[in-house]
């Protein structure tokens, strides 16, 4: 069987950059890593997907001063008949939730440093009851034949519900598409399956249509358009606090002859500029040039004469206010003219824009106030020719005048704001596109929640049924289930027996270890020794498998990561912690075949699961890169143990290192055994060894390098000693010869 196992880290520890891809024969790997390279961080990434992680943050993970990292494990075996590419995604974004795509269809399991804190140091190595809860489904004897056919043939109907509702939407998406809208509005994103099936409204009154329609008139607006031009109020209204007294004012009339000055009156602006020329030339008339004679210049005199009565100032004061109320007519009347021009322009750049509503406001008729200003304007005529005359009544014209002023004064301010929020507008069109495609989206998803509102209505009552029948089968399968909790007592209890006989048991009632007939429920810290705490909790580890699983079926897709699970243990525990592993699916009761990773620093650990066949494919990790394990990886012990055995069989002939190999296989065995023993007291234990005369002399002797004359033993000898040391170890530990076979 060859299956292609990747994996790629970056950005998870000190894994910047680590890249492996090769073939396996199965999912039993064994990866050895010296301390500080980061298999702990490997670990760490598998737990992050094991339904057991409660991680919230990247941060404890992610390699420092980076923001992102991902971490992608995949194994493709064409002859797996479930899911050939199995693969596990995970990406890490600073201060945010990792984010998980397991679409291996295999439940992690992961032991690690990480584990022993969270679940038993921080529980003084009494596991946590309260975190037990739950049932695992079994093999109902309930036949839901009839149900289940029941439930598939709903799920179809669903399914063509909603391949309806895509179609709609995917049609919906084309349509904004041809209108070149940003895939990237949010409007747009919003355009979703789930958000149609739950009816989530959006704020939009205008028609798809209608926005269409204003969306080509935005396109059409010219570039070259130019601004809305302002007008703003300069009209200079204070003639009318200069009205009151002239005519309310009775001027003494001249004393000159009446005819004479009627004559002055209809001329007076000619003769006063007249009199202004004659100043600078007096002996000559300012217009025709000529001497004046005697009766000239007397006329002249009764002009000066006129112009300095108090008659003729009134004339002229008169004469002047009622300019200016001719000016502030004109004035108002150009104000209106010019509003309707823009009034005109606005209504125009205003079509192309679909973000503007508002209009212009209308000015109030001015040809009211134009009247009421001409009526004053006769009142300063008649004043003209009867100065003495004060009867008149204005107050009424200049309120109105006054109050119409000040309407339009408001007027023109808000015609200031309109026309400026137009012309922001027009020059910000990139904004007002924007907008108006923000409007599209929500009014063609409006579109799709109208016309599939039969279909939406139609998959809720499914969704109901499928519900309500998925419940009902759940409920006919739980008549079988099994206890989470009973579940992960039994097998706690199996795997303290299995690593301390009857030192160490777990008290069901307490919920605690306990030490021969003592509870330790509150002082177990202290009584266990850092081994034996290390081997509780992989026991804790072993037995809370079950609460991953929720049905019978979900032990066949276990996946086991184990990162160094024999910290500070003896190697009679480390020989125990190898065959759990080895047969772990026969502790759990497992039909599938087991998978797992054990990562180890270790050395002679990872020697003892490659000799008992524990592992099948073998690594190690070297600052960021996986390698195959080779021969040349192995133990001392390992290779003087091949050794021997080639020249027990006569593969090889003995050689000047055979006596060194034959004490160092010996002398560590000894201390396996019993670390105080030596090597004289362990051979005179054991028969075989004590029987053939050779072998101490040989270790003795020629492993020390002695000079000697002649050889003390032949190569048969030797051979003999190999053969003896072979047979004692394949009696007493057959596992360390199978292991090199």
């Amino acid at each position: 069987m060859a299956i292609d196992l990747k994996l790629d880290v970056e950005n998870f520890g000190p894994h910047t950059n680590l890249q492996y891809q090769g073939r396996i024969s199965s999912v039993k790997i064994g990866m050895f890593a010296n301390n500080g390279v980061g298999k702990t961080f490997i670990s760490r990434a598998f737990r992050l997907a094991s339904p057991l992680n409660g991680s919230k943050t990247s941060n404890n993970i992610l390699t420092t001063n980076q923001t992102e990292g991902k971490f992608i494990f995949e194994l493709d075996n064409p002859n797996d008949s479930v899911k050939q590419t199995r693969n596990l995604e995970i990406t890490l974004v600073k201060d945010s939730k990792p984010i998980i795509n397991n679409d291996t269809g295999y439940l992690f399991h992961v032991f690690n440093s990480d584990y022993v804190t969270d679940n038993l140091e921080l529980n003084n190595y009494n596991p946590p009851s309260d975190d037990i809860q739950g049932y695992i489904l079994g093999e109902a004897n309930i036949d839901v034949t009839k149900e289940n056919l029941e439930l598939e043939k709903l799920k179809k109907q669903q399914v063509i519900i909603h391949d309806k509702i895509k179609e709609a939407i995917e049609k919906a998406i084309k349509d904004l598409d041809t209108l070149k809208i940003n895939k990237n509005t949010k409007e747009y994103k919003n355009i979703t399956f789930e958000r149609v099936i739950e009816g989530i409204i959006v704020e939009e009154r205008e028609s798809f249509d209608s926005l269409k329609d204003m969306h080509q008139k935005l396109k059409s607006m010219p570039d070259d358009t130019k601004d809305v031009p302002i007008i703003y109020y300069t009209i200079d209204s204070s003639v009318l606090n200069d009205i009151e007294s002239p005519l309310c004012t009775a001027f003494d009339k001249s004393t000159l002859h009446q005819n004479f000055v009627d004559e002055i009156k209809s001329k007076q602006d000619f003769i006063e500029h007249g009199l202004n020329l004659h100043r600078s030339n007096k002996e000559y008339c300012p217009f025709c040039k000529q001497n004046l004679n005697e009766n000239a210049i007397e006329i002249i005199n009764q002009y000066n004469q006129y112009i300095q009565d108090s008659e003729a100032k009134a004339i002229k004061q008169i004469e002047n206010t009622i300019k200016k109320l001719e000016k502030l007519k004109s004035d108002i009347q150009k104000y209106h003219n010019d509003f309707n021009e823009i009034n005109t322009k606005f209504n125009k750049v205003k079509t192309y824009l679909p973000s503007q509503k508002n209009e212009l406001k209308s000015l109030d008729d001015n040809e009211p106030i134009l009247s009421k200003i001409e009526e004053i304007i006769e009142m300063f005529i008649t004043k003209k020719d009867d100065i003495a005359f004060t009867d008149f009544d204005f107050k009424e014209q200049i309120n109105d005048i006054n109050h119409y002023l000040e309407q339009l004064k408001q007027d023109l301010k808000e015609h200031v704001e309109e026309i400026n929020a137009l012309n922001n507008t027009k020059n910000s069109i990139k904004n007002e596109k924007l907008q108006l495609n923000k409007r599209l989206c929500n009014a063609r998803y409006l579109d799709i929640l109208k016309e599939q509102k039969t279909n939406v209505q139609e998959s809720e009552s499914l969704d109901s049924e499928i519900s309500d029948l998925d419940s009902d089968i759940k409920e006919k399968e739980r008549k079988t289930k099994i206890d989470k909790k009973q579940k992960v007592i039994e097998s706690l209890k199996y795997f303290l027996n299995f690593f301390f006989h009857e030192k160490y048991s777990f008290d069901e009632e307490n919920f605690c270890i306990k030490f021969k007939d003592e509870i330790l429920s509150d002082n177990a810290t202290h009584v266990l020794s850092d081994g034996e705490k290390g081997i509780v909790a992989f026991c804790y580890y072993l037995a809370t498998v079950h609460t991953i699983i929720e049905k019978k079926e979900d032990y066949k897709n276990l996946f086991f990561v184990i990162d160094d699970p024999i910290s500070s243990m003896d190697f009679h525990f480390v020989y125990a912690v190898a065959q759990s592993i080895r047969k772990i699916n026969k502790h759990l009761a497992l039909e599938s075949n087991d998978r797992f990773i054990i990562l180890t620093h270790n050395l002679e650990f990872m020697n003892l699961l490659m000799r008992n066949k524990v592992v099948k494919e073998k690594y190690i990790l070297k600052k960021s890169i996986i390698s195959k394990w080779t021969k040349e990886s192995m133990l001392p012990y390992e290779n003087h143990l091949s050794d021997i055995l080639k020249i027990s069989k006569r593969e090889e002939p003995p050689s000047h290192t055979t006596p060194n190999s034959i004490r160092h296989v010996l002398e560590t065995i000894c201390k396996f055994e019993n670390r105080d023993k030596n090597i004289g007291d362990f051979m005179s234990e054991n028969q075989k060894l004590e029987n053939n005369g050779y072998i101490y002399s040989v270790m003795q002797d020629l492993s020390h390098g002695v000079l000697r004359s002649q050889p003390p033993v032949t190569d048969e000898d030797v051979i003999d000693a190999c053969t003896v040391v072979i047979d004692f170890i394949s009696d007493k530990y057959q596992g360390q010869i199978e292991g090199l076979t």
